[in-house]
């Protein structure tokens, strides 16, 4: 590497205008690289959604449900199939395994399979359906109201909306929600119709045959043909009043006469949505892959600027979730979290080296960040907190290099050298030892890189970014490092021959090394007793470790939460909607709640997935959703526990919980047990006792089962023998108390390119009440009405509400979380309680949510483990070809965990994912110590025969640029630790004490070893001992 050096040295014009190139490079690469508020996660599930109006659960499960997973199971890249069957649909979520990468030919091996599977379905099964855009993230969700417009009229808009919005050209796809579809409601009298002799089907026909739009023909004329169109579509709703219809007594009577028509919505409502306690329809904008965020929010608000122009007077656009704005302060957040982080090093670096060695050593930070972000562009690594954390994180590592550099041709000159050899001989030297020390730390991080699971994808970036930054400081330090002190230091240099710090420090004259050389000397007369005290230390920290608060990731700090309601499963939406609006009135209060800026509810519907961890709702009618804004993210833990309570004491028809948005697999805080096995009633109970359990615990909250409580069937049982009497089929039964209580569409009244279905059903006073149901009226075959309960009884059964399955096995889920508990003491909690619960054969019971995702993460984690370490290994090898010396570096890592460990303690701090990636670069760092560290020693034992003697001199020589670099990592984490946020905390603690720690114990354990592993009489030749 020298001979770099030296061309960089010679050739000061071609250095300078690389570097120059780096820095206006680098600085423009900053202003257009696409930035993210978290890095992209590939989700790997997708839905597969099948109906069959009015089926039970258990028949759905049956005919419908089971043959989709079956075919799903002959997919190979499935990993896991998750299923919802509720009465008359089914919902099947496969999950692609986390290897596969390519999606797109699996979703169209999924699609091929569903279609071949659409004739072996019992006839009158809608789907199934494959929707494979199932992740992707609304980055915008915009509320569209107005006081006094009909949903008809803000549709119409918002559908405008929707055409101009997506021709943006960063617009992926824009999808609307809160839609209340309309309807012509043709609502039947059914006295009135048995007065007449007309039954529901003459109705029927009569309309269908009366509604058509049919060609007439062409008449030839004067040479000219003539297109002849009939008229007798409905062209307006008083046609379809005054239809006539003929009486098997040979009259006519009107429909009006028999039916009550009005044009209205979908009764009852399938969807709302809702924008501070208005009704609204909700558009989620979604931006094209891999585009800047911040760009297309640039795009989006000049488009809604010359929208809201447009709009009618009274209708309001608002902006209920918006990304960009969120990104663009997560990203400012975190690069001035670097620049408070480079400003810290630089005062460190100066502090230890002077003002002109530390300048230069200062600008090897600037210079390396711009660099990696220039090749963060063409890697395509984005701009977001993962990856400028990651650069923070490897700030301590980018001076070590330098500092170790610089001090070595401070120390040539100050023992006589000349300056150019002196500048060429350091990096010779010193190369290929810093190599191997940046490619271990890299080697650290290999299993991030190699994990595909989602918070391995989610924290990949970190390990990329550090490997970048290490490999691209260690081309620097060794070659523009050197020119810089060559060209600004080395004249100052040759007059001025006072010695260093660096100077005193190698004979150890400097007080502080005094007394450092006073403490080697101690420990090396007293080894064996070193040795035990750090031996104990590391047990005593080790028995700590189960008091430190464990989770799998932090929250998203954003200053937003989100709020689950449920009603008892079989409610309509009627009175869910009633629940929800009564809590956004409260939180929408200013005097309980002044703090929240606005609310977006969805009733029947989960909304757009406007967060990549956050799955919507499966749409049923007993639930709501609602995403609440405040002015902070400080504020948010008030209001969600002011919400909680409220929905316990105000809303007691419902259950609800408020819940921080997440980064890990599930809700943070909550447990969840997953109950398999294959009778309903068995599962309950189980469930019961697991939710019993539960409430044993004081101040236990949301403790809720996946399959909700049993609803209420009515079954009627045909007694086929009198119906055949009566002149009355299945099919014909069948359909007349479908289209008497949900009803029947009939055809469709067209107006301009709009197609609105006529319904048929019964008049509200009729299909609203139990007792009507044994008096409803089935044509017979020979013209006469015969009221229902002539031939068939009536009975009463309870039923699931729904039926969940985990690969091909019925499941129950029972979760719950607790307000000062964490996951992992709550399930310690319930295991005490659990190791009563009798399973019967067949039955387990399994451990699932945030526990077993953190769980699987750390797996995944460890798997290539002992690859990075077998690779370390090797490389050390290579350096030193001594198994006592590798032995030596890698016995030093454990002792990281006695800082890490106190510090997560003291600081009351989490230890989870990125505290464990903080272990993992702080093995890195101390591996880096002792290998610069006994590099050194092997070269003093060349020297001096006394291996103690070249021990101490070695280890003082090299204890200020290890302590320097040690200093600028933990005074660099500062301001990450302080104003990084609750995400990087735990990480931030865990490298800061672990590495003061581990450092001040390295440089007094690995002279020890030294000492006591080799022969300490014995001058090191040429060939290291091995």
């Amino acid at each position: 590497m020298h001979k770099l050096t030296q061309f960089a040295i010679e050739n000061s014009r071609f250095t300078i205008l690389w570097l120059l190139a780096i820095f206006v490079g680098g600085i423009a690469t900053y202003q257009n690289q696409p930035r993210q508020e978290d890095p992209q996660v590939t989700l790997r599930v997708g839905n597969v959604v099948a109906q069959f109006p009015g089926l039970s659960p258990e028949r759905m499960e049956q005919l419908v449900t089971k043959p989709i997973e079956a075919a799903i199971k002959q997919i190979p890249e499935i990993e896991t199939i998750d299923t919802v069957t509720m009465t008359g649909l089914t919902i099947v979520s496969p999950k692609i395994a986390p290897n596969h990468s390519e999606l797109e030919p699996i979703w169209a091996e999924l699609r091929v399979k569903m279609d071949d599977l659409i004739r072996h379905l019992p006839k009158g099964v809608h789907g199934p359906f494959v929707n494979d855009d199932f992740g992707q993230v609304a980055v915008s969700t915009l509320a569209l109201t107005g006081d006094d417009y009909t949903m008809a009229e803000l549709f119409e808009i918002a559908t405008d909306l929707n055409d101009g919005l997506s021709s943006l050209p960063l617009v992926s796809k824009v999808k609307l929600y809160g839609i209340q579809d309309e309807r012509i409601w043709v609502e039947l009298n059914p006295e009135f119709l048995e007065q007449v002799g007309l039954s529901v089907g003459d109705v029927s026909t009569t309309i269908n045959a009366q509604n058509m739009v049919l060609p007439g023909g062409t008449v030839s004329a004067d040479n000219q043909r003539i297109v002849i169109e009939p008229s007798g579509d409905f062209n307006s709703l008083s046609e379809l009043e005054n239809l006539p219809l003929k009486t098997p007594a040979g009259g006519l009577v009107y429909l009006q006469d028999i039916a009550v028509i009005h044009r209205a919505y979908v009764d009852p409502p399938e969807t709302l949505a809702f924008y501070n306690g208005k009704p609204a329809i909700v558009l989620g904008v979604s931006m094209t892959n891999g585009s800047n965020v911040v760009a297309m929010g640039k795009q989006l608000v000049d488009e809604l600027l010359l929208i809201r122009q447009r709009l009618p007077v009274g209708m309001d656009l608002d902006v209920a979730v918006f990304q960009p704005d969120l990104v663009e302060t997560s990203v400012n957040s975190a690069f001035n979290n670097l620049l408070q982080t480079m400003l810290v090093v630089l005062m460190v670096v100066l502090l230890f080296l002077g003002w002109r060695a530390g300048l230069i050593v200062g600008l090897m930070v600037p210079l390396t960040i711009l660099a990696t972000l220039t090749g963060m562009s063409f890697t395509e690594i984005e701009l977001h907190r993962v990856s400028i954390a990651a650069i923070i994180v490897s700030l301590g590592l980018l001076v070590d290099n330098s500092v170790v550099i610089i001090e070595d041709i401070r120390r040539r000159l100050d023992l006589g050298e000349g300056p150019l050899p002196a500048v060429l001989q350091a990096p010779k030297t010193l190369a290929l030892p810093l190599l191997t020390s940046s490619l271990t730390t890299v080697l650290a991080f290999v299993p991030l890189l190699l994990i595909s699971d989602a918070i391995g994808e989610f924290l990949r970036s970190l390990g990329q970014v550090v490997t970048l930054a290490l490999l691209l400081s260690w081309l620097i330090s060794v070659t523009v490092a050197p020119a810089l002190y060559y060209w600004f230091l080395t004249g100052k240099a040759k007059t001025t021959r006072t010695p260093s710090i660096a100077a005193s420090s190698i004979s150890g004259n400097d007080s502080n090394y005094r007394f450092y050389r006073y403490c080697l000397e101690f420990i090396l007369q007293h080894r064996l007793a070193f040795i035990l005290a750090l031996l104990g230390a590391l047990i005593l920290s080790l028995s700590m470790f189960s008091l430190v608060k464990q989770r799998s990731l932090g929250p998203s700090e954003r200053n937003q939460f989100s709020v689950y309601l449920d009603l008892p499963a079989g409610y309509d939406i009627t009175a869910t909607k009633g629940s929800a609006e009564t809590l956004m009135h409260y939180l929408l209060n200013k005097s309980y709640n002044p703090e929240v800026t606005d609310v977006v509810g969805y009733v029947g519907t989960g909304g757009p997935r406007f967060f990549l961890a956050l799955s919507p709702n499966d749409p049923q009618p007993n639930k709501a959703f609602f995403v609440v804004n405040t002015q902070s993210y400080q504020q948010v833990d008030t209001v969600m526990k002011r919400a909680q309570q409220y929905i316990i004491e105000g809303l007691p028809l419902a259950t609800g919980r408020a819940e921080l948005l997440f980064l890990g697999t599930a809700p943070l805080g909550t447990v969840e047990y997953r109950i398999s096995g294959p009778e309903i009633g068995t599962l309950r109970q189980l469930g019961q006792q697991v939710s019993n359990a539960f409430y044993e615990i004081d101040s236990i909250q949301a403790v809720r089962n996946d399959w909700e409580n049993p609803v209420l069937k009515i079954r009627v049982e045909i007694d086929q023998d009198r119906a055949r009497h009566s002149g009355v089929t299945s099919q014909v039964i069948a359909r007349t108390l479908s289209g008497y209580y949900d009803g029947e569409a009939v055809t469709v009244f067209r107006e301009r390119e709009k197609n609105i279905p006529i319904i048929m059903r019964a008049q509200p006073n009729m299909r609203d009440t139990i007792d009507g149901l044994r008096t409803v009226e089935v044509p017979s075959s020979n013209g006469t009405f015969i009221p229902l309960m002539q031939f068939a009884d009536f009975s009463g059964s309870i039923e699931p509400s729904k039926i969940v399955r985990h690969n091909q096995e019925r499941t129950l889920t029972i979760a719950a979380k607790h307000p000062k508990l964490t996951a992992v003491e709550l399930n310690a909690l319930m295991q005490e309680k659990l190791t009563s619960l009798a399973l019967p054969a067949g039955y387990t019971i399994e451990l699932d949510g945030e526990i077993k995702g953190a769980e699987k993460s750390r797996a995944a984690l460890f798997q290539y483990a002992p690859q990075a370490l077998f690779g370390v290994f090797v490389l050390l090898i290579l350096q030193f070809g001594s198994f006592r010396r590798v032995g030596i570096i890698l016995s030093a890592i454990p002792l990281i965990l006695i800082g890490a460990i106190w510090g997560l303690l003291v600081f009351e701090a989490y230890f989870d994912f990125t505290g464990m990636l903080g272990l993992f670069s702080l093995a890195g760092i101390l591996i880096n110590n002792g290998i610069v560290l006994i590099d050194l020693i092997d070269k003093k034992r060349k020297d001096i025969p006394d291996i103690n003697q070249a021990v101490i001199a070695a280890a003082i020589e090299r204890a200020r640029p290890i302590i320097m670099t040690t200093l600028t990592t933990i005074v660099g984490l500062v301001p990450l630790a302080l104003f990084g946020g609750e995400f990087w905390y735990g990480m931030a603690i865990v490298i800061m004490c672990g590495l003061g720690c581990g450092t001040l114990l390295t440089l007094g354990y690995v002279p020890v070893i030294y000492s006591l592993l080799f022969n300490k009489n014995k001058r090191l030749s040429a060939q290291p001992q091995p």
